[in-house]
């Protein structure tokens, strides 16, 4: 159970940062649509976004994870004593 309020906290933390970094990834790439001067910076706005996107991505699979195994030992504890009897 602890696990999954860790992970459930880390998900949040980086959702709130994928919308952040999905915002400065759409200012990056309208930039680099118009490449009137390097775009070097904007290019690393865009991948650092992807990073950031991606932990997100894994951090909800590991997060639903938790959660499916939390909802089954649940489930399992509930149907044990009535199987008693």
């Amino acid at each position: 159970m602890k696990k999954l309020r860790i992970s459930a906290t880390i998900t949040v933390i980086l959702g709130v940062l994928s919308v952040n970094a999905m915002m400065s990834m759409f200012l990056a790439l309208c930039d680099i649509a118009d490449p009137t001067e390097p775009v070097k910076t904007e290019w690393r706005v865009v991948g650092i976004g992807m990073i950031i996107l991606g932990a997100f991505i894994i951090s909800t699979f590991i997060t639903v994870g938790y959660l499916l195994k939390s909802i089954k030992l649940t489930n399992t504890m509930a149907v044990s004593p009535a199987a008693e009897n």
